[in-house]
């Protein structure tokens, strides 16, 4: 099974080259299995909190069993397609319940809250993997480290997180120090340049330290301890540069890389562990020029770090809202819009509830993201004046109005609050709503907001077209299978060059040229069954009806990946003229890349 991780190699950042259907088909399997496991832990909770401490271990734990038995098939459905790194996170969550079920007092409300919270981040950030957007597994780092606190783990590392495939790799670094031996006086030197640094993050003491780890790699013979001590001078100077932030990750890394030196003097192998953790924290330097630093580029080079972006592990950027708080703002919005337009349109009944509506989009709004409460404000007004009036807004009005309730539809339909745009832009419909209601001049769209309009466009017509190709392939495989049932009956064949034209034609404005010679193949193969009046035993014996067969199902293949993932849709499928087949090619796409 490959493993669809994003960072673990600069060939598999780009999410253009994975294929995520199996993503796809598991996903609502898995939120409902962590929103199963999330419900039965708190029943637990609710129930324990009636009893006392002493009586918890008589405690029916049949709830933290099915808790248990929920995450263990998410876990399962997670492994099954490939996303190691989140697996890790499902794995913590599954043990945290199973000492719950040896010690239920653990379970408190606080313990079953972190579990909730996790889920909600997991299955937010799948979602981000599943709408093609490059995102870390790194960046749940938060949750990862609640939870393994319930489980007391010796070991708690956003590294654990970072899907890298270790290998040991030299650096090519040109080594302008001399070579420094193992010795009682580097010892001294190590220890007394290390507490300093830790006491005082001094850069002139990390570039200390980074030139003593190039003399120790310049004395080694063996590549491992050399390619170890040059990955610990990328990480001195990094820090030297001030391009890592010494956090209690970073001083841990370096009272390690003093353990490491003693167990190198006594002869034991470089350990692979902590030379990940510093290459992975050298992915993480926010390196601008590679000229500034010779010796963390030269890593980051020998690695493929380039394209690796630093995330910042401590800061919350999944899962800070549960899913239905995200769920019930698209509802409201959905009805306001849908009010907002019968009230244009003078339908005065729509006037009654048009206040509530918006109040609670405004509700929704200031709630998951505090900064647009301008916005939230803004259209209050305009809608208690609108309300007030008792007649149909200005057509400019309208239209403000319209584009703010736009705006907000694109927003939550794919809801990131750290998104820097939200708040200007909000802010600027503000602005907006006001000078309309104030009857200003109209304004013209700003580039942004055309954007938007064609970004809406383009997902409506996508899934309009979409809908269209899976209703002309059910016809098309109606067809088909009544014709295999029965051969001789040519008058079910008779249609089908009409759908495959149909379906040629639908594909070419998509723009899916390698599906539509296909389709326009089995189209030629049909119309020669047809006017040749090739019987059943020829056709079979010809492969016509296994390449017809073929191209459905991978017909059926490439339409199930247009919804979510449509450019690798466009890419990955290859018409093989030779066999009369369309087939997903990886191969090929990557070589095209």
């Amino acid at each position: 099974m490959q493993a669809h991780d994003l960072d673990s190699s600069p060939a598999e950042l780009d999410l253009t080259l994975l294929d995520l259907g199996p993503l796809a088909w598991v996903l609502d399997e898995l939120r409902n299995s962590l929103e199963g496991a999330s419900k039965a832990l708190r029943r637990f909770v609710r129930e324990a909190e009636g009893v006392s401490n002493s009586d918890l271990a008589a405690l029916d734990a049949s709830q933290l069993r099915t808790a248990r038995q929920q995450l263990h098939q998410s876990l399962g459905a997670l492994e099954m397609v490939g996303m190691n790194a989140p697996a890790l996170l499902l794995r913590a969550m599954e043990s945290a319940v199973q000492k719950f079920i040896q010690t239920p007092a653990l379970c408190t409300q606080e313990a079953a809250s972190k579990i909730e919270l996790a889920g909600f981040s997991l299955t937010h950030y799948l979602e981000e993997v599943l709408a093609g957007k490059p995102v870390s597994a790194v960046s749940f780092f938060p949750q990862y480290r609640d939870i393994q606190s319930l489980v007391g783990a010796d070991r708690i590392h956003p590294a654990d997180l970072w899907a890298f495939e270790w290998r040991w790799i030299e650096p090519s670094i040109t080594l302008t120090v001399d070579a420094r031996p193992y010795g009682d006086e580097a010892r001294q030197l190590l220890d007394r340049l290390m507490l300093n640094l830790i006491r005082t993050a001094a850069p002139e003491t990390a570039r200390s330290l980074s030139d003593v780890c190039l003399g120790f790699a310049a004395a080694q013979a063996d590549v491992e301890p050399r390619a170890f001590w040059k990955i610990a001078a990328g990480f001195f100077e990094a820090l030297a540069h001030g391009l890592l932030k010494v956090d209690l990750y970073v001083k841990r890394a370096t009272l390690r890389i003093l353990l490491q030196y003693v167990w190198l003097v006594r002869g034991t192998e470089a350990s692979a562990r902590l030379a990940q953790d510093l290459l992975f924290m050298c992915s993480q330097a926010k390196l601008l020029r590679s000229a500034d630093a010779p010796v963390l580029s030269a890593v980051r080079a020998a690695y493929g770090l380039t394209r690796v972006k630093p995330v910042d592990y401590e800061s919350v950027q999944f899962g800070r809202f549960a899913p239905a708080l995200i769920a019930q703002a698209r509802k409201r919005i959905a009805a306001a819009r849908e009010s907002w337009s019968f009230a244009t349109a003078g339908d005065l009944a729509k006037f009654k509830s048009l206040k509530d509506q918006f109040s609670l989009v405004s509700d929704s709004l200031v709630k998951l993201h505090p900064p647009s409460e301008p916005m939230a404000r803004a259209m209050g007004r305009v809608i208690d004046t609108t309300v007030a009036s008792g007649k149909a807004p200005s057509p400019e009005l309208a239209l403000e109005v319209a584009a703010a309730v736009l705006y907000l539809e694109a927003v939550f339909d794919d809801f990131d609050p750290n998104d820097p745009t939200l708040w200007t832009r909000t802010a600027r419909l503000a602005e907006r709503l006001e000078s309309a209601q104030a009857g200003g001049q109209p304004q013209p769209l700003e580039p942004w907001m055309e954007q938007l309009y064609q970004s809406v466009n383009d997902k409506q017509t996508m899934v309009s077209v979409v809908d269209e190709l899976r209703v002309s392939l059910a016809d098309l495989e109606r067809s088909l299978d009544g014709f295999f049932r029965a051969p001789d009956d040519r008058k079910i064949l008779a249609v089908v060059p009409g759908q495959l034209a149909r379906m040629q034609g639908v594909l070419s404005i998509l723009e899916l040229d390698q599906a539509a010679l296909a389709v326009m193949h089995m189209r030629e193969l049909v119309q020669k069954m047809i006017e040749q009046n090739i019987d059943e035993q020829q056709a079979r014996v010809a492969g016509m009806f296994d390449q017809l067969g073929n191209n459905l199902g991978a017909l059926s293949f490439l339409i199930d990946m247009l919804n979510y993932q449509p450019r690798l849709a466009r890419r990955l499928f290859v018409y093989d003229a030779a066999k009369g087949e369309l087939k997903a090619d990886r191969d090929a796409e990557t070589s095209r890349k």
